[in-house]
């Protein structure tokens, strides 16, 4: 398997809670803004806000990680990604609410890419100390 040995566990688990520690509560504050406001300016910067928090989930994970800090730092982001929307698709079904499949398999690149670049600043700046 080409992944094995890639993936380190100690660096994925601590991207994947920065970035559920500071996505989560914005983007639940940015659900309750919504269901009251839809046409509220402060959607976009709350969603700009919530990839940002990818970007530290990347970014953290690749400063933890020994190798490969662009795959840990990715697949770190998307893992919180991954456990959030986990979470809200089973609130969404439960509450008899639509599943928008493609905003999701969208939203996962987006944080895929995210990661990606929060990774790409972490082991720059690992290098560099």
């Amino acid at each position: 398997m080409a992944v094995k040995g890639t993936l380190q566990l100690e660096a994925l688990v601590k991207g994947a809670a920065a970035t559920i520690v500071v996505c989560l509560p914005l983007a639940l504050l940015s659900a309750a803004i919504h269901h009251d406001h839809p046409d509220s300016r402060w959607i976009p910067i709350f969603y700009f806000v919530v990839l940002l928090s990818f970007v530290l989930g990347g970014w953290v994970a690749a400063r933890s990680a020994t190798d490969y800090p662009y795959t840990n730092g990715a697949v770190a982001a998307l893992a919180g990604y991954v456990v959030i929307q986990g979470v809200a698709i089973v609130v969404r079904l439960a509450g008899g609410d639509p599943v928008q499949f493609v905003a999701v398999v969208f939203n996962g690149i987006l944080a895929y890419g995210c990661g990606l670049t929060g990774a790409l600043a972490g082991a720059r700046n690992r290098t560099a100390t």
